[in-house]
C-alpha cells in the first residue's frame, strides 16, 4: 500500500478542529480491526472507505437523493464497486443528545457500514 490508510475518517467543516484527535483514534482503530480480520491480505482487492461525521443525515439529503445511497438510522453510504470505494456519512447529533457512549456508538456505525460492504466479498466481519 503506497498511500495512507484504506479507511479514512473526517468530520464535516461544521465541527470543531478539536475533534481531530478523536478522528485519528477512530481511524487507527477501524484500520486495525480490518487488519486483524485480514481485509488487507490481497493487495489487488483492498476495500477503501471514506467516512465523514456529520451532524444529521438531513444535512446531506440532497446528495443522498442523487445517487444510489443506502440510508439507515444514523448512517448512509454509497459503494462504488468499480473502485472498491465506499463513501459514508455517520450522523452524530442523536448520539450527542444521549450524552454517553458516543465513541462506542460511532464505532458501531463505522463497523456496520464496513461489514455491509465486506460481507459482499466474504470478508470476516469486523467487531
Amino acid at each position: 500500500m503506497n498511500q495512507g490508510f484504506p479507511i479514512t475518517i473526517s468530520a464535516d467543516d461544521r465541527f470543531s478542529s478539536t475533534l481531530k484527535p478523536l478522528l485519528a483514534q477512530l481511524e487507527m482503530w477501524i484500520n486495525f480491526q480490518a487488519l486483524k480480520a485480514d481485509w488487507y491480505g490481497n493487495e489487488e482487492h483492498i476495500l477503501s472507505f471514506d467516512f465523514t461525521l456529520v451532524r444529521t443525515l438531513d444535512d446531506m439529503a440532497e446528495l443522498l437523493a442523487s445517487k444510489n445511497w443506502i440510508v439507515e438510522p444514523g448512517y448512509a453510504y454509497h459503494y462504488e464497486s468499480s473502485r472498491l470505494m465506499t463513501i459514508a456519512f455517520i450522523a452524530v447529533d442523536d448520539l450527542l443528545e444521549r450524552g454517553t457512549g458516543i465513541e462506542q456508538a460511532i464505532k458501531s456505525r463505522l463497523v456496520a457500514v464496513a461489514n455491509a460492504i465486506g460481507q459482499q466479498y466474504g470478508l470476516i466481519a469486523l467487531s
